[in-house]
């Protein structure tokens, strides 16, 4: 799956239940789990024994797990508790779209049409942060990984901000206000365009 080695392949089920048994879990997200997830299997077991990649200092192993949905999506609660019940680092492929998600320091990063993860880097550590690179960045340099998707999000937040702004200050009848909305937008934009430059 992904294209990852033939030795990493583990494709072994795993119950449901396993995710919700031991953790405190809301009705709604139970819910989401059993309603909404026909299989949970792990598909790929990326670990210095299948790989000949060494041991990181945090990361230790990554698992591939391909969640089959009921419907045509994998709910997101669903994909949270289980990124949150395995205690390694995981990849989590929704079977019915093919999209990709990584659940880390409590934000969810998702990509889609992505056909294969490269395993780039001397380490377990450096292989995570180019895994989230790919998903995140679609870019395989792993260096700075937290620093780029900041940036990227803040780029995203004030792409949508300018072209609110944009369409208030248009639809704005006061001289005075619509005045002071562009004002915004335009502080916005050189904001925009210093973290573009970067």
């Amino acid at each position: 799956m992904l294209g990852l080695p033939a030795t990493t392949e583990v494709d072994r089920r795993l119950p449901k239940e396993a995710f919700y048994r031991h953790m405190e879990v809301d009705a709604a997200t139970r819910r989401d789990l059993t309603g909404g997830v026909a299989a949970i299997t792990v598909a790929n077991s990326i670990k210095p024994v299948t790989t000949n990649i060494a041991d990181g200092k945090t990361v230790h192993e990554i698992l591939v797990l391909r969640i089959d949905p009921k419907g045509e999506r994998v709910p997101e609660r669903a994909v949270r508790l289980v990124s949150r019940a395995t205690p390694n680092k995981a990849v989590i492929v929704d079977g019915g779209s093919g999209d990709i998600a990584i659940c880390e320091e409590g934000r969810l990063l998702g990509a889609r049409d992505v056909e294969r993860l490269a395993l780039n880097g001397f380490d377990l550590d450096m292989v995570w942060d180019s895994m989230l690179a790919q998903v995140a960045l679609g870019e395989f340099d792993g260096h700075n990984v937290w620093a780029r998707i900041d940036r990227r999000e803040k780029i995203d937040g004030l792409r949508a901000e300018v072209s609110a702004l944009d369409i208030k200050a248009r639809k704005e009848r006061q001289i005075v206000r619509k005045n002071e909305l562009f004002a915004q937008m335009k502080k916005k934009q050189a904001e925009l365009r210093r973290l573009e430059e970067e």
